[in-house]
């Protein structure tokens, strides 16, 4: 007996391709497709049962139309503007919003990291962990006194440069699916606005429920006090944030980044560090990985007072031994079992 097929929509590299392939549930014959042209998605949809699209792969109502025998719709991530959901309940296809974990986890570490850089988290971890150093009024504070509700050494090393989040102005560059989720997470901060830059913007009742609002490239540059950069790679990011960009930036912004590691000139960063320029840096990707001991961002965040800290490419949690968890709707499907997802 014949396999249902499934056709996979996907922007992903060769590498995470074939992490998802191993995934896929056996039962499925699965054809996964990078960016297909017109012609090549127009003859495989009437051969599928199951369709799976991702990210800037939009499932439009021509294309419900011409998968004759499509029974699953499945988009993974928590936006369905680009999915003809009308179109394909209305012929008895059903449909899910399946959310993206590794994501989510990628969102939570970005929002981690920004609160680190705007309150310098590093420094103070040293500084506890140090102990002493306390003052009052500037004046050394001898000795420790048991604390009530009116005795307290509240900020004892004289910090009058630490920040919060609430009415800053936060751009995003690259609003794929790790920026809708850090959107949604940051609005519970009231941040002044939230700025993002994609190529093709939202439709504004998206940026309504995300509250962002869609901005070129030089207003997230010049209006950012927090820059987060999840850029892809390609030939038009290579190296594309540096020392030009970080020069239209204010004085004393913020840079996250959790992009492609090799969009980011480090060497261009550590001078706006050095100068002042910016206050501080998180980075989770790298242009060469892992960081060597001698590497001179490595070197540069050894001194707590440096305001750089850095994470081991571990943002998404963990690289998954496959993406098993994509097919999950699928396999719901393919049970019989109540989808959880579906809208």
């Amino acid at each position: 007996m014949a396999r249902p097929r499934l056709l996979f929509l996907t922007d992903r590299g060769e590498r995470h391709q074939k992490i998802a392939l191993r995934g896929a549930p056996p039962q499925v014959e699965t054809l996964l497709r990078r960016r297909p042209d017109a012609a090549e998605t127009a003859a495989l949809l009437p051969t599928v049962e199951m369709l799976v699209s991702e990210r800037n792969q939009p499932v439009t109502a021509a294309m419900v139309e011409a998968a004759e025998n499509l029974r699953l719709i499945v988009r993974l991530g928590s936006l369905s503007h680009d999915v003809a959901v009308a179109e394909a309940k209305a012929r008895g296809v059903r449909v899910s919003v399946q959310p993206v974990t590794g994501c989510i986890y990628a969102a939570e570490h970005l929002v981690m990291m920004t609160l680190a850089v705007l309150k310098r988290l590093g420094r103070s971890l040293h500084a506890a962990a140090q102990a002493g150093g306390a003052t009052v009024n500037g004046s050394p504070l001898a000795g420790a006194r048991r604390t009530d509700e009116d005795t307290f050494a509240y900020n004892w090393p004289g910090y009058a440069d630490l920040r919060g989040l609430t009415g800053k102005t936060v751009a995003i560059l690259g609003m794929g699916e790790i920026g809708v989720e850090l959107a949604r997470r940051l609005k519970g901060f009231a941040p002044g606005a939230v700025l993002y830059h994609k190529r093709t913007p939202y439709p504004a009742d998206v940026e309504r429920e995300l509250g962002v609002a869609s901005a070129d490239r030089e207003e997230c540059l010049a209006r950012a006090d927090v820059l987060v950069c999840l850029l892809p790679y390609g030939p038009e990011t290579d190296l594309s944030l540096g020392a030009a960009a970080f020069g239209r930036m204010k004085q004393g912004a913020a840079l996250v980044h959790g992009g492609s590691g090799s969009v980011l000139d480090e060497g261009a960063l550590l001078s706006a560090l050095r100068s002042g320029r910016l206050s501080g840096a998180a980075l989770d990707t790298y242009e060469w990985e892992p960081l060597a001991p001698e590497h001179p961002l490595a070197a540069y965040a050894r001194d707590p007072a440096s305001n750089l800290l850095l994470t081991p490419h571990v943002a998404g949690a963990a690289e998954p031994g496959s993406y098993a968890g994509d097919f999950d709707e699928v396999v719901r499907f393919l049970g019989g079992e109540p989808l959880r997802w579906e809208v």
